[in-house]
């Protein structure tokens, strides 16, 4: 009796639930514009199984699914959407236009699409003067801007070294240091990385370590006339003058009209006590005044100041409106305690930079 009693108010519970599904499917159906967005929004649903079953392709890519069992996969997933879709689907209907848009997914970008850009490698000259007259007796980082197209690993050394180079410009040494050593890591081969961390190995008077790495440039391009002038540069600044004399001698084979070359070489020569040959390549580098002022700057700087008056006197002989010589020759009479010809050569140097600075005015 009692089972034929539950059997008849379940059936009845069952009817009753039957006509409330009806209700809610005859309903929506009866309303034109709601039966036309139903319609819509259930080929929507199809559209969006199909995005589901791809993303769980895409999912295996990740660790954390990697741990689920084929069956917790099932139980999360498809059986999930199934029981859920007539939910997500009126939920859509009915909710409105703020519906939840779908995340885009981001990649990394791969070798091919690395491969479609170029780094422009943005050289630059580094040079110095000993505010006399020389020419810069200085090492360079690199002459004209190049653009660099090759493998992907190149073109990220090439972006390396260009940060290094701008770092080393600013001042900011070690920093440059590091940035040029990843562009070695990438590139061993890499010639113009191995001249700029021997350019900074200098700067920070390392200078064994820089000529290593000029050598190291210039095994790899021997016919490079500026890194055989860097690294004459390097054992210059190093007091080697013979070995700075031997590079320098290198460099002017390939380039011989090169006025740095010249100038650098007169120093090394006048540095060694060799003033004739340095007066002969100050005399190309920067003609007759100008080497006269220089070979008395080495005379200066080594304190033999009677020779390095005589060869002033000569360049101011030779352009007597040279501020630079009148400057130099009447510090040095002050020096050596001339000073009455000191006032005189003053008073000209004064006279002659006001007259410069009202042509400069006009």
């Amino acid at each position: 009796m009692v089972p034929r009693k539950l059997f008849t108010a379940l059936r009845e519970h069952v009817t009753i639930v039957a006509l409330i599904i009806a209700l809610c499917v005859a309903i929506p159906l009866g309303i034109p514009s709601l039966r036309s967005r139903l319609l819509a929004m259930a080929g929507s649903v199809a559209t969006m199984q199909i995005f589901d079953d791809d993303q769980l392709a895409d999912d295996d890519d990740d660790p954390a699914k990697k741990s689920e069992t084929p069956k917790e996969k099932k139980k999360g997933g498809g059986f999930k959407k199934v029981v859920t879709a007539p939910v997500r689907l009126f939920s859509r209907l009915f909710g409105g236009k703020d519906e939840k848009k779908p995340e885009m997914l981001v990649t990394k970008p791969t070798t091919k699409q690395l491969e479609r850009f170029t780094a422009v490698s943005a050289n630059s000259e580094n040079s110095t003067s000993n505010g006399k007259a020389e020419v810069s007796a200085s090492a360079t980082v690199a002459d004209d801007a190049t653009v660099v197209t090759g493998t992907a690993t190149e073109r990220a050394a090439a972006a390396w070294l260009d940060q290094a180079i701008e770092l080393q410009e600013r001042g900011r040494t070690d920093a440059a240091i590091e940035k040029v050593t990843a562009a070695l890591s990438l590139r061993p081969d890499y010639a113009e990385a191995h001249n700029l961390i021997a350019v900074c190995y200098d700067e920070k008077a390392q200078y064994r370590k820089a000529q290593d790495e000029y050598k190291r440039a210039i095994k790899l391009e021997p016919d490079n006339a500026r890194f055989l002038n860097n690294i004459g540069y390097s054992y210059y600044l190093a007091g080697e003058y013979k070995d700075a004399i031997k590079w320098y001698q290198k460099a002017l084979k390939l380039t011989p009209d090169d006025r740095r070359l010249n100038n650098n070489l007169g120093l090394a020569y006048g540095r060694k006590g060799e003033y004739d040959r340095a007066l002969q390549y100050f005399t190309q580098a920067v003609g007759e005044a100008g080497a006269h002022l220089n070979l008395g700057y080495v005379y200066n700087q080594q304190g033999r100041y009677d020779e390095a008056i005589k060869h002033y006197e000569i360049a101011l002989r030779a352009e007597p409106k040279s501020l630079q010589a009148l400057s130099n020759l009447s510090q040095l009479y002050e020096r050596v305690g001339r000073l009455r010809e000191a006032a005189t050569l003053n008073e000209q140097y004064k006279k002659l930079k006001a007259n410069e600075k009202v042509v400069e005015n006009k």
